[in-house]
C-alpha cells in the first residue's frame, strides 16, 4: 500500500475509534458500512478527468471506486466539454472523444456511416475533406458519390452531443459524500445521513450491480437513481464565489423556520461548471420527513444559511436567505 494511502488510513483509523470504541480492523467503508479485506486506493473526491479542479482525495475501497469510476465518471467527464464549439475533425481522430460522443452524420434526419480515412478510399464510398484547427482530415462516407450527388440540396446534420444527466446524477452524489467524508471523517460518514446517503444509496446500488455489464448497470441506474434527482442542481449564478466546499470549506444549510437544519448543499467545482448537492441531516424525525417530501413535491424554496468548517467545527451565519432549487422543467432520462 501507497505510504500516502497508509498514514491516512491510519488517521481513519483513529478517527473511527474514537467514535466507536474500538478501531476498525481493515478500512470501514462509507458506502459498503462494512469492515472487511479489500484493496483500497487514493480516491479523488473529483474525478481526475476534470483539469483545474480539486485534487484532494480520501481513502474507498478500490472495487467500489472503479465501479463508479468507470460506469458513471467517465460518462460524466464529458460535461467539461459544453459551451465549446463541436468540432467534428477533433472528434473523429480523437479516440477517447470518438468513444465518449459517438460523433453521426444525417442526410434528412437518415444516418449516412462513416470513418476516418488512412489509405484510399473505395471507389464505392464518397471522400470528404474536413479542416480541424489546420489540419485536414479525410472522412470516407459510406454512400456511392452518385448518392452524395444527389443529396446535396438536402439537409446534412452533424451531430456531437451527450446525454450526462444519469451520469452526472450518480457522480455528483458520491463526490458529495465523499466530501463530507474528507472533510468530517466517520461523524458525517456514521451520521443517519451519512448512512443514508452512503449506504442506502450508493452502497445498495453497488451491491445489486457490481457484477453486471455497463448496458444492464445503466438500465439499472435508471429506476433507482429517479427518486434522487432533485438531490443535485447546476449552479447558474451565486452572489458567494464558490469554489467547491472540498476547497473552501463553504456550503449552505438548509433551515426549517429559521431554526432547524435539514439538509447540507454541498458545492462541487467541474472545471468551468459549479454543482450543487443537497445532503440531508437525518437526527429528527421531521427532518427526515422534511428532506423526502422536498424530493418528492414542486416546492423550490429554501431558507438557507451559509456555513463555513473552521477549526474543526461548522460556524453558521445568523442571517438567512432564501434560493430557488429549479424543479420545473427539469428532466430525467
Amino acid at each position: 500500500m501507497r505510504a500516502d494511502v497508509q498514514s491516512k488510513l491510519e488517521k481513519l483509523r483513529s478517527d473511527y475509534g474514537c467514535l466507536m470504541g474500538v478501531p476498525f480492523l481493515h478500512f470501514f467503508c462509507p458506502i459498503l458500512f462494512n469492515d472487511q479485506d479489500a484493496p483500497l486506493c487514493k480516491a479523488h473526491i473529483v474525478n481526475r478527468f476534470f483539469p483545474s479542479s480539486a485534487r484532494a482525495w480520501t481513502v474507498q475501497r478500490k472495487d467500489v471506486d472503479n465501479f463508479y469510476g468507470s460506469i458513471f465518471e467517465a460518462d460524466f467527464g464529458a460535461i467539461q466539454y459544453s459551451g465549446e464549439e463541436p468540432n467534428l475533425g477533433k472528434t473523429v481522430i480523437d479516440r477517447k472523444l470518438s468513444q465518449k460522443f459517438a460523433p453521426k452524420i444525417f442526410v434528412d434526419d437518415v444516418p449516412v456511416e462513416f470513418f476516418v480515412a488512412k489509405e484510399k478510399i473505395p471507389k464505392h464510398f464518397t471522400p470528404v475533406v474536413f479542416d480541424s484547427d489546420g489540419q485536414e482530415i479525410q472522412l470516407g462516407l459510406k454512400i456511392s458519390p452518385e448518392a452524395m450527388h444527389a443529396a446535396t440540396g438536402k439537409k446534412w446534420k452533424i451531430e456531437i452531443e451527450k446525454d450526462v444527466r444519469l451520469a452526472a446524477l450518480v457522480s455528483l452524489i458520491k463526490a458529495a459524500h465523499l466530501t463530507l467524508f474528507e472533510i468530517l471523517g466517520y461523524r458525517y460518514a456514521l451520521s443517519a445521513g451519512g448512512h443514508f446517503v452512503g449506504r442506502q444509496i450508493l452502497g445498495e446500488f453497488f451491491l445489486r450491480n457490481h457484477d453486471k455489464r455497463k448496458t444492464d448497470v445503466l438500465k439499472n441506474a435508471r429506476p433507482f437513481f429517479r427518486e434522487f434527482a432533485h438531490m443535485v442542481r447546476p449552479v447558474e449564478s451565486s452572489g458567494i464565489d464558490f469554489r467547491g466546499t472540498i476547497n473552501d470549506k463553504q456550503l449552505l444549510v438548509c433551515k426549517r423556520n429559521s431554526t432547524h437544519p435539514w439538509a447540507f448543499i454541498v458545492f462541487l467545482k467541474m472545471s468551468r461548471s459549479l454543482h450543487a448537492v443537497m445532503i440531508p441531516i437525518l437526527d429528527q424525525s421531521f427532518t427526515a420527513a422534511k428532506f423526502i417530501r422536498f424530493l418528492q413535491d414542486e416546492d423550490d424554496s429554501i431558507e438557507v444559511a451559509l456555513s463555513r468548517f473552521e477549526q474543526d467545527h461548522w460556524t453558521i451565519d445568523k442571517e438567512s436567505a432564501e434560493i430557488r432549487w429549479p424543479k420545473s422543467g427539469v428532466s430525467y432520462p
